[in-house]
């Protein structure tokens, strides 16, 4: 009896530490299982942020490269050039314009007192040129040039246009494709007004960009011309032209006698009457010291 209740004990035993060793061999499993789905899901999504990071990267990368293949720079320059003659050097500056392509925008001179001269040009040339056109019209200057260059870079501009422009291209075929296949009156009509809007805005973009890349390929310069030497020209022209110094003075003694005559003339003719009451004062008193000097008594020495 009691050997039958040892077995049954035994058996009772190994069944529980089977049951035992199944649980924790399945716990196991399932540890295993969630520690290996867990390092997945973190593969997973540290993957994702590697490949967010370098699409990014790449999106960086490739907008820095269309930046630097598309620079827009927009040079400015004002120039300040002091010169002998002032029509001949500012036809030079026309002819070096025309030869490198460019264009004239503005063009004046005056004149101001004692023979001061002055000009301002403002010109357009390609930027390929545009260093070499400097040097040119600084070798045109009898003194020290004055120059002041200025740059504007408007590339980050240019690129996010040009982007703005192929998104907005990309609408717009879209919504010419819904206008296609749209049946009803309010669905062609909302479609229609959606493309007017982006066309304007299309429209606005690319005026936009049409300006950047004219001012960016065209430099502008401002030239202002300054006559040096007045001094010198004056005196060639008017104290060594000794033959037009002569007939300037024998016209100012014409000028001065006939001027006198004039005035002799009006003084007489003018003034007649009060001459003729001078003229009978005059002889009136004459008369009377006349009349006077008949009737003094002769002195003795006069009778013996």
């Amino acid at each position: 009896m009691w050997k039958k209740w040892k077995v049954w004990v035994f058996i009772a035993v190994l069944l529980l530490s089977a049951c035992s060793s199944n649980d924790k061999s399945e716990s196991k499993m399932a540890s295993d299982q969630d520690f290996a789905g867990g390092s997945s899901d973190a593969k997973m999504e540290n993957a994702s942020e590697e490949g967010k990071s370098k699409a990014d990267s790449d999106t960086s990368g490739d907008k820095m490269q269309q930046i630097k293949d598309q620079r827009k720079v927009i040079y400015n320059a004002d120039m300040q050039i002091s010169v002998d003659k002032l029509q001949n050097t500012m036809e030079m500056v026309r002819n070096m314009v025309e030869n490198k392509g460019g264009y004239i925008v503005e063009s004046n001179t005056s004149a101001g007192e004692k023979g001061y001269e002055s000009g301002t040009m403002v010109v357009r040339v390609p930027m390929d040129g545009f260093r070499t056109f400097l040097g040119e019209v600084r070798k045109l200057s009898k003194g020290t040039p004055h120059e002041n260059v200025r740059g504007e870079d408007v590339t980050e501009e240019y690129v996010d246009l040009s982007s703005r422009l192929k998104a907005k291209q990309q609408v717009r075929d879209r919504l010419e494709s819904f206008m296609k296949d749209a049946q009803r009156t309010e669905d062609l009509l909302k479609i229609s007004a959606d493309l007017a809007s982006v066309q304007e805005e299309i429209e606005q973009i690319e005026g936009r960009l049409n300006f950047l890349k004219n001012q960016s390929d065209y430099s502008t310069v401002t030239i202002q011309f300054e006559v040096k030497n007045l001094k010198a020209e004056k005196f060639q022209t008017e104290e060594l032209n000794t033959w037009a110094k002569t007939k300037m003075l024998f016209m100012e003694t014409v000028n001065f006698l006939v001027s006198a005559v004039s005035f002799v003339v009006v003084a007489l003719v003018g003034l007649a009457p009060l001459w003729l009451i001078v003229i009978a004062v005059l002889y009136w008193v004459w008369w009377k010291r006349k009349k006077a000097q008949k009737k003094k008594p002769e002195s003795p020495t006069t009778l013996n």
